[in-house]
């Protein structure tokens, strides 16, 4: 991991908000083993919502920043939690948090370090991108847009190209008051999981244990 934290770091006074709120969002990417497989894959929730004041979500696409289908999807009684469940060999994880028009952004590259002796490895993670009290007018959300982000001398700092699209589906979710549905991962079509095969490191037929 370099120095600079891969994941965003919020202020004590916004995440007891968030709570009150009841916006839930689990950022943490963890290794789970398939057994069949027998390999290592990383995991991932896609989780989070808000209301018009605050909110934060998170979600997860492949390194090229396209959508990945989703393991399982998770539907729950109260909304703003968890949404669904992905495994993967590599993730890109783009997370957002929002106080009214003011946005912060991290953009984080997972995957699994070497390991020996069939050790649990380590999930190595960099920055890939991470913006700053960026603008978006509440007026503007329905638009589908992304917030502008600058650097501290003034200067558009431009969200890169390949994950333009994905941090526009987490900036809807930062905003979905009582979220109960996925912004980032989609569903996996019939046909595909019907014929997945055991080896495909996001299979569900996959035996998963932490």
């Amino acid at each position: 991991m370099p120095k600079e934290l891969a994941r965003l770091v919020l202020p004590k006074p916004l995440l007891r908000r968030l709570e009150s709120a009841g916006v839930y969002c689990q950022t943490w990417v963890t290794v789970a083993r398939q057994a069949r497989a027998n390999r290592w894959v990383l995991r991932g929730v896609e989780s989070g919502g808000g209301n018009r004041a605050i909110g934060r979500y998170i979600s997860y696409f492949s390194p090229d920043g396209a959508r990945l289908p989703w393991l399982q999807k998770l539907d729950r009684v109260t909304g703003n939690g968890v949404h669904a469940v992905v495994v993967a060999a590599e993730l890109v994880s783009v997370e957002m948090a929002r106080v009214e028009q003011t946005y912060q952004l991290a953009i984080i590259y997972h995957r699994l370090a070497e390991a020996a002796d069939g050790k649990r490895p380590q999930v190595v993670s960099s920055v890939f991108f991470r913006g700053i009290d960026g603008q978006l007018p509440l007026e503007l959300l329905k638009d589908g847009l992304a917030p502008e982000f600058f650097t501290r001398g003034g200067e558009v700092k431009p969200i890169p190209a390949k994950f333009l699209e994905a941090v526009k589906l987490v900036t809807a979710g930062a905003a979905c008051a009582n979220c109960r549905h996925c912004h980032g991962l989609v569903e996996k079509p019939a046909s595909s999981a019907a014929s997945a095969e055991v080896t495909s490191p996001d299979t569900a037929v996959a035996t998963l244990s932490e």
